[in-house]
């Protein structure tokens, strides 16, 4: 028996994938040199809206993997389908980028590529994730077994959770330096970059989404009672983390954590709502569901599309520049991501298993084609 899909996570999966794009292009803007301080007003804003895209996409893959595992877990089935959806997509596409940005390419160098997510900048992500998802079996298997105890003794584990990764986020420069120069002696910029990237800078939030999927109705079901007061904690968040980006207020690491859990939060509750109308749920779906082979692609199509805005088109206004590339990249990113996905072994290339083409003539009835056409004359 199949666990109820859950259609808001698809939504938020969109959202989560339009916001990194965003990141990548009107929402860095606010760095080119020239612009007016309007403008930067406007990029700053964009991009500290979507600066919490990472930890959602960390929270909606704990969500995912493990709602889909309540009932039963198989380890090796797990781990083979995260090497042919995850694992192999990522090493073909740093291959990719390494050609692009003409890296050298041979296997020690395309591992220490792999292990840093360093082949394109925002690979990072893949080489954090990659080692989550290694981990995850053991750590699903520990929070079980804390929820089967006393609600107090699960929400104080959480506690201690939440408060752990406050210090280790605190001090995540003094561990990464302590890390590399224990197992390195002379390190590489490469060296560091795997130590920076690990998964331990990020654990609160894939916890996080454990913690939902073992309690998952009784999750939504609290968070769309209290949405009202979510959202507004959400928007005060959100203004002290435009306020702080702007540099008229002082960083506080506890606010800033606590903006990023109540955006995974608010644009959750906003998930739920739209997923309950068919139309606007197929557009997110239609990102959402692509959303992994877009991400690892995105950035190749970015550097295209904006070649294409300046110099074929001569725009030269940031902001229309910075919309136009966004909105694009979306959209005709996701739509070759599918194209090839249809392809034999797509998936490969993209993690996501669609019938092929053949598959889907073979599919087509010919004889209920014919009677159709013939009843339309």
């Amino acid at each position: 028996m199949k666990n109820t899909r859950l259609k808001e996570l698809d939504i938020l999966r969109a959202f989560a994938f339009i916001f990194v794009v965003e990141q990548h292009t009107m929402g860095g803007y606010f760095n080119i040199k020239g612009i007016s301080y309007f403008y930067y007003e406007i990029f700053k804003f964009m991009y500290t809206l979507a600066k919490p895209a990472v930890a959602a996409f960390i929270c909606i893959s704990g969500i995912v993997i493990s709602y889909s595992s309540l009932k039963k877990f198989v380890v090796k089935k797990y781990y083979i389908k995260k090497a042919v959806y995850i694992f192999i997509p990522y090493v073909l596409w740093s291959i990719v980028y390494m050609h692009y940005f003409k890296k050298n390419i041979n296997i020690p160098d395309l591992c220490m590529q792999v292990l840093s997510g360093d082949a394109g900048y925002h690979l990072w992500y893949m080489g954090m994730i990659v080692r989550l998802f290694i981990y995850l079996p053991i750590i699903l298997w520990i929070l079980k077994k804390i929820h089967v105890q006393s609600f107090i003794l699960r929400i104080s584990v959480f506690i201690t959770i939440a408060l752990s990764y406050y210090e280790v986020s605190k001090y995540q420069n003094v561990i990464s330096d302590k890390v590399i120069h224990f197992i390195f002696n002379n390190p590489t910029a490469v060296q560091m970059k795997i130590i920076n990237i690990s998964p331990f800078f990020w654990f609160l939030y894939f916890i996080m989404g454990i913690y939902i999927a073992l309690n998952y109705e009784i999750f939504k079901r609290t968070v769309l009672k209290f949405k009202g007061l979510i959202i507004v904690t959400y928007i005060g968040l959100f203004t002290y983390a435009y306020l702080n980006e702007m540099n008229m207020v002082p960083f506080v690491r506890a606010i800033y954590l606590l903006y990023f859990v109540f955006s995974i939060l608010a644009w959750y509750i906003i998930s739920v709502i739209l997923s309950n109308r068919a139309v606007t749920y197929s557009i997110f779906n239609f990102f959402g569901k692509y959303s992994f082979g877009s991400y690892l692609s995105h950035v190749l199509l970015i550097q295209s599309i904006l070649k294409i805005i300046m110099f074929k088109y001569r725009i030269r206004d940031w902001l229309a520049v910075g919309t136009v590339l966004w909105i694009s990249s979306c959209i005709v990113n996701t739509i070759l991501i599918k194209a090839i996905s249809h392809i034999p072994y797509g998936y490969l290339i993209t993690g996501s298993k669609q019938k092929s083409y053949i598959e889907m003539i073979k599919s087509i009835n010919i004889k209920r084609v014919v009677q159709t056409v013939k009843s339309s004359f």
